[in-house]
């Protein structure tokens, strides 16, 4: 008739390459970061708040993974989202950082004196 299988197939999860890519993509934020941080504080001197689409210039941080993010805007937002920089506030439409606040906590971050 038919046969009497005890054999259940092992499963296992996939191994994947997160962990490699996620401290690699760290560690380039980080550069991108320390390179960029004087250009970023000589360029705002003299202001107080500092616009959302200006950091992302300053900071060169469409750079750091032009294929998968060409804006550079996730990359803020992964920053928002590690708890390395507050999130913005809103003046008129616009997402605005504290100047004081922003350079602080990015030194602070990538180990800039």
């Amino acid at each position: 008739m038919g046969y009497a299988v005890d054999y259940k197939p092992k499963r296992t999860r996939a191994r994947r390459q997160v962990p490699k890519n996620k401290a690699q993509r760290t560690k380039d934020l980080r550069q991108a970061i320390r390179w960029n941080l004087g250009k970023l504080e000589h360029d705002t001197t003299g202001t107080d708040n500092i616009s959302r689409d200006m950091v992302i210039q300053l900071l060169r941080l469409n750079k750091v993974a032009p294929g998968a993010d060409p804006s550079g805007d996730h990359t803020l937002q992964q920053l928002i989202g590690m708890g390395v920089i507050l999130k913005p506030t809103r003046r008129a439409g616009v997402q605005v950082f504290d100047r004081a606040d922003l350079l602080t906590s990015l030194k602070a971050w990538a180990g800039v004196r």
